[in-house]
């Protein structure tokens, strides 16, 4: 008879696993750090879109939008939105899949003239905005296109069902071209080659050989166009015309209608078929085999190109006529940013890009700006996560990695609905339960005593609430439950420099108590945070200067410019306090260690004060706990959405690199003395780092060109240019549009350029960089 584990034997394999994990800094940490943010920005975000689905505002449980798709009244609209919505992404995917098939056996298989130029080329839409295409298909084929009006003369309306699969095929192509591609240039040869050399036709080997190895990629690339064309939110709101589909319907919901409940409602339709995708085609990646180098040649034989002159002209043609084309459109956006008026005047005028640089430069810097900051994030937490997943074993990784993924998998418009739901108040659920963890794993560096810790917590838990006490008023402090009694009400500014008099006595202590090998360290990291808490009250007082003296240089440029590098210092040192108190708990479980190695009862008093000053900068609110991280109206909700839109290139292309690494490279700096942290910092970084680089490639190109999610964050304080070319296409204002795309594309070349130099430069002896963009 077959034994069943008992649950509480399951139970006691979680404790001794969690005791395991602590015992490895660099994976608890690392779990902490990354599960932390997977939690906040991905899956309370969604989980409060779901909620919101099903509630209304008032907290009444409603289906009456779902109910519409089954009613006589809204049921055919509904429906057809939702049929069209399929049709849409079928089309797209199947034409995307077939495009990026046919390029890619003709640069790899075809031996083709111009190879890297040809490769360039196809990979122009990645580094575009997703609007770009729709722009230049209104300015050639629109009612006063220059091909249809101005060369054909003929009433051709490319508003409509077939016009937005046409420029979603060309937006999306080179995305299925980059995984296809890869897929052909590490087919093994000599299975072709000894199939030819037993006789069989270049058709047979293809249909027989090359064709099924290729079937798993072909699958995913199908999928992957299907999920893409469905959360595309741009080319939608630019050329549908009278069709509509379920990520315009979700942005008229919250943006025309203002209904947050039914834009919920409809994201939870949208999730349905593009989640559902998502898990097939990440079940059919996950399936694939990754195979490192192994110093034997593989692909790029040349027995494998095609070499019958008629069916290599046919692929070279057909690639040639798809790739003018893509070049026609891109000249189309130029020769429409550089004309008076398209259509009617085509008198070359560059007053358009004079508009740009004065009415949209804030725009542009602004969102320089903030995807140069979320970039290193993303490639970060993308870089951490990928080193748990390939090179640490516990529980739950395989959901750590899906997870991390989902940001990017599941549409922006269902991802910007749930940050407006999600953090338009303070989420006080999501502060308690991640200051409580990082609170435990404090007071558990202190001392592995389990009555310690629990008293340690329990004091410093209702020592940063009567902390927080002494900035309320009298009217919130009777909503609160505990009465901390007469405190007087302090001044936030007071408030905060009282903390720092904290940090700045405990440092004195430290070079005071400590032994030589620690003080040092935990001197310098507790003074860090005490002049991090005077920069937060001196910072914002010089910079209002640096807005003064942008205004007194006379003219818009200054102005505007003296008001955005305010607003960017700003950002640095204005933290949100959650945000902070997150970070000061994580710190000073490394700090109370030390103190604890010196004595159990100091370590367990400084415990229990960092507690307290991190758990008051985290609970801090006027009016609610933790209200700090009510982002919705601040940069900080503008940066998570990049990060976690572009965190699923960073993760893929770090488990990619680390896949390729022997693990005995790291086994052998342990064994010989190095520890967790010496061997991740000294040998897996260098090692990962073209993979990173590759990441931030990717990370910053997406940033800049992202709209879905932004477009519901963008504030008039912090103009996104996406959002801005948007509103100018809605305006009529096509040839303005085409200037902001021309400086949106230059600018993000020229960041591809740069990293690319600096990259080629920097493992130059290692044979160079490989983006996940492309390597011509």
């Amino acid at each position: 008879m077959l034994a069943t584990a008992s649950p509480a034997s399951g139970f006691t394999r979680r404790v001794r696993e969690i005791r395991l994990i602590a015992q490895d800094p660099v994976l608890l940490i690392g779990l902490l750090a990354s599960g932390a943010f997977i939690f906040v920005f991905i899956v309370w975000p969604l989980a409060r879109v779901a909620y919101q689905g099903f509630y209304t505002l008032e907290g009444q449980f409603d289906l009456t939008f779902f109910q519409r798709y089954f009613d006589d009244k809204f049921g055919p609209n509904f429906r057809g939105v939702f049929r069209d919505t399929l049709v849409m992404g079928l089309l797209t995917a199947i034409g995307s899949t077939a495009i990026g098939f046919l390029l890619a056996y003709t640069v790899v298989r075809c031996n083709i003239p111009f190879k890297r130029f040809t490769h360039a080329l196809i990979l122009l839409p990645t580094i575009s905005p997703p609007f770009a295409i729709a722009i230049a298909t209104i300015l050639l084929f629109g009612r006063n296109g220059l091909v249809t009006r101005k060369l054909l003369d003929i009433d051709f309306s490319p508003y409509g069902m077939h016009g937005l699969v046409f420029v979603q095929i060309i937006t999306f192509f080179s995305v299925a071209y980059l995984i296809l591609r890869a897929l052909l240039e590490r087919i093994e040869p000599s299975m072709e080659e000894a199939a030819l050399s037993l006789g069989a036709s270049k058709w047979h080997i293809f249909r027989t050989i090359t064709l099924p190895l290729l079937t798993p990629g072909i699958a995913a690339s199908f999928l992957l166009m299907f999920v893409e064309a469905l959360a595309d939110l741009a080319n939608p709101l630019f050329i549908a015309g009278n069709t509509t589909v379920l990520s315009a319907q979700i942005w008229i919901a919250v943006n025309g209608e203002f209904d947050q409940h039914k834009g919920a409602a409809l994201s939870l339709v949208l999730l349905l078929p593009t989640l559902t995708v998502f898990l097939i085609q990440h079940y059919i990646v996950s399936r694939r085999s990754y195979i490192s180098v192994t110093g034997k040649p593989t692909g790029g034989s040349q027995t494998t190109f095609v070499k019958e002159p008629l069916i290599r002209a046919i692929f070279i043609l057909l690639s040639a006529l798809v790739l003018l084309l893509v070049l026609a459109l891109y000249l189309a956006i130029f020769a429409g940013s550089i004309t008076q008026v398209w259509g009617i005047d085509y008198t070359p005028d560059l007053t358009h890009y004079a508009s740009v640089f004065s009415r949209g430069f804030k725009a542009i810097i602004d969102t320089m700006f903030l995807s140069a900051v979320a970039t290193p994030i993303a490639g970060l937490t993308g870089m951490v996560i990928a080193f748990l997943v390939v090179r640490k074993k516990f529980s739950g990784k395989e959901s750590l990695d899906f997870i991390s993924t989902l940001g990017g998998a599941v549409p922006g418009t269902i991802l910007g609905v749930g940050y407006i739901i999600a953090f338009i108040q303070a989420p006080t659920l999501v502060v308690a339960i991640i200051f409580g963890v990082l609170a435990w794993f404090l007071v558990s560096a202190a001392t592995r005593v389990a009555w310690q810790r629990l008293a340690i917590f329990l004091a410093g838990t209702v020592a940063s609430l009567a902390l927080v006490w002494l900035t309320w008023t009298e009217e919130i402090r009777k909503t609160f439950p505990i009465n901390f009694g007469n405190l007087p009400l302090v001044e936030y500014a007071d408030w905060v420099r009282a903390l720092a008099l904290v940090l700045a006595a405990l440092a004195v202590v430290s070079l005071i108590v400590l032994p030589q090998g620690s003080r040092r360290r935990s001197f310098l990291i507790l003074l860090a945070m005490t002049i991090y808490l005077v920069l937060m009250q001196i910072v914002p007082e010089m910079t209002q200067n640096i807005s003064v003296w942008g205004r007194l240089q006379g003219g818009d440029f200054w102005s505007r410019f003296g008001a955005s590098l305010a607003q960017w210092i700003n950002l640095f040192f204005q933290l949100p306090l959650a945000i902070l108190g997150f970070t000061y708990a994580a710190i000073a479980a490394g700090i109370s260690t030390r103190w604890t190695a010196r004595n159990n009862l100091l370590g367990a008093l400084v415990a229990f004060i960092l507690l307290a000053v991190a758990g008051a900068l985290t609970l801090y609110g006027k009016k609610n706990i933790g209200e700090t991280l009510a982002l919705v109206g601040s940069p900080y909700v503008v940066l998570a959405a990049y990060a976690v839109r572009s965190l699923p290139a960073s993760v893929r292309a770090g488990i990619a690199a680390l896949q390729q690494i022997d693990p005995a490279i790291e086994e052998a700096s342990t064994s010989l003395g190095g520890d967790a942290q010496y061997t991740f910092r000294r040998v897996t970084i260098p090692l990962i780092l073209p993979a990173f680089v590759a990441g931030l490639i990717f990370s910053f190109a997406r940033h800049m060109t992202s709209l879905s999610a932004i477009i519901f964050l963008t504030t008039a304080k912090w103009p996104i240019l996406t959002a801005l070319i948007l509103s100018e296409v809605e305006q009529g204002g096509l040839s303005i549009a085409a200037a902001y795309s021309m400086v949106l594309i230059v600018i993000v070349l020229g960041a591809i350029g740069l990293v690319y130099a600096w990259a080629g430069r920097a493992f130059k002896s290692a044979g160079g960089v490989e983006s996940m963009l492309g390597a011509g």
